[in-house]
């Protein structure tokens, strides 16, 4: 509204006046339109909480919808929590039954060290000119350039840092007695994997006169002291400690021995990975069978799924909901019951769900009976599988339903999009009035300081006259 000195001139409160005449035009209609959009948002808002919950139970049939839930094996293992010596996981290849298995031997790489009294300070130069040091494990093999007048701690670092390093690691030990122990350890696990440390002389100068002797020859390469970091050569400082040498896993399945190079046996029994933690004390029973307790949850899950979108239907579509007597629920309510209800000819002992300890109570919610599921699936536990998932299951049933409602094309986005369109129709044609109504006022307001004028100089000749007669 304008703000003016309307009526000043006439002595009137035409302010006043216009504004009640503008709200008396206004205020109604600007609520209808205001009152609808409203009722669009709340539809658009309990259609948001349809969606949600008829995705979430999509995505659970989807679940169910998965032949491998209900092929996967489970491998139970007698051994003490905290002193696990195998771990073991399945595909759906693994046959049921059980197994004895015993960790007789750990694989595991190797170790070097220098002897006692190689080295005393990490500070040792260990070349007085450019060298080469290879390390290999089995079929590993990587090197590195090792300047002149490198120290140890610096070696160190050299063979940490390589970007083609294997896994090999060196270490400094102190034992405080003035020995400094220079170790190097290989992660290649393996019999015959023990790791080797061999140099090289990227130059060297040797008198090779008529008049070198043996010794001059012999002074040269032991002031080279590369070999005091190597396990091989003439002058080679490191070895191999007894127990140190890189070793096979060694198990024991039903009594027959296997080895391996590392601790994952892959390929052992068909369907299993046994993974070797620790050096075991006896043979552990190992149970493999399907997966029956995901099995449950899953059905578990779907209930509670299905549960939760019944409620959103009952909860937005009640007398006096927005949603009351909407088709598109009223529609897919009656088709998520005729799938649950219908029997499944190709299922075996198993028809329908309440064959299996589901109830659907008057209210149209489900109930899980966990004592008849675990019942029913001893006696038929393929037949399970039959009636959820594959061609002609109950969850291909009921994602065929939802598909016609979910996703972008669906009829719930659908409905969402006109809905969103008569929001803004509405939107549009509230400020169409609005303008109208500014329109409007000016137009009295124009009227009305014509008027005021008038007044003013009607007012202005009255005082004249009452003058003019007050002096007669």
């Amino acid at each position: 509204m304008s703000i003016g000195s309307l009526g000043a001139g006439s002595g009137m409160d035409l302010e006043a006046l216009v504004d009640k005449l503008v709200s008396a035009q206004r205020d109604a209609k600007v609520r209808i339109y205001q009152d609808k959009i409203n009722e669009y948002e709340a539809e658009l808002s309990a259609l948001g909480k349809v969606s949600l919950a008829i995705e979430d139970f999509k995505s659970i049939s989807q679940a169910l919808n998965n032949e491998d839930l209900f092929t996967k094996r489970n491998a139970f293992i007698n051994q003490e929590e905290g002193q696990e010596s195998i771990a073991i996981t399945t595909d759906n290849t693994a046959g049921n039954g059980s197994y004895s298995i015993a960790v007789e031997q750990l694989a595991r790489g190797s170790r070097v060290m220098s002897a006692t009294g190689t080295f005393s300070s990490s500070d040792e130069v260990i070349t007085n000119q450019d060298a080469i040091l290879t390390f290999q494990a089995g079929s590993n093999e990587f090197s590195i350039d090792v300047p002149a007048d490198t120290t140890l701690s610096e070696l160190r670092n050299l063979i940490n840092s390589s970007e083609d390093n294997f896994g090999v690691s060196a270490n400094l030990v102190d034992d405080g007695n003035g020995n400094l122990f220079y170790t190097v350890t290989s992660s290649i696990q393996g019999a015959g994997n023990s790791l080797a440390i061999s140099s090289e002389l990227a130059s060297i100068e040797v008198d090779d006169s008529a008049d070198a002797s043996i010794e001059d020859v012999v002074e040269v390469y032991s002031g080279l002291t590369i070999d005091s970091v190597s396990t091989e050569g003439l002058f080679a400082g490191m070895y191999t400690p007894v127990g140190d040498e890189s070793s096979n896993a060694i198990i024991t399945v039903d009594g027959i021995q296997v080895t391996n190079d590392t601790n994952v046996f892959e390929d052992t029994v068909a369907g299993l990975s046994i993974e070797a933690l620790e050096v075991s004390d006896g043979a552990k029973k190992v149970e493999i069978s399907f997966d029956q307790q995901t099995v449950q949850q899953t059905i578990e899950e779907f209930i509670v799924a299905y549960n939760d979108l019944a409620y959103t239907f009952k909860e937005n579509s009640a007398k006096g909901e927005v949603l009351n007597g909407n088709s598109l629920l009223r529609n897919l309510k009656n088709s998520l019951v005729n799938e649950l209800t219908s029997t499944r000819s190709d299922a075996g002992d198993f028809t329908t769900i309440f064959d299996l300890g589901v109830k659907l109570g008057s209210d149209g919610i489900l109930s899980f009976d966990s004592y008849k599921f675990e019942e029913a699936i001893k006696s038929g536990y393929a037949d399970v599988a039959a009636l959820f998932s594959g061609d002609g299951g109950l969850a291909e049933s009921l994602e065929n339903v939802l598909s016609s409602y979910t996703g972008a094309a669906g009829m719930t986005n659908a409905l969402k999009d006109s809905i969103r369109s008569s929001i803004s129709t509405t939107e549009d044609s509230l400020e169409n009035y609005e303008e109208r109504m500014i329109r409007y006022e000016e137009s009295l307001r124009d009227k009305f300081t014509g008027l005021d004028s008038r007044l003013a100089g009607m007012n202005a000749q009255g005082n004249y006259l009452n003058s003019v007669l007050a002096k007669m």
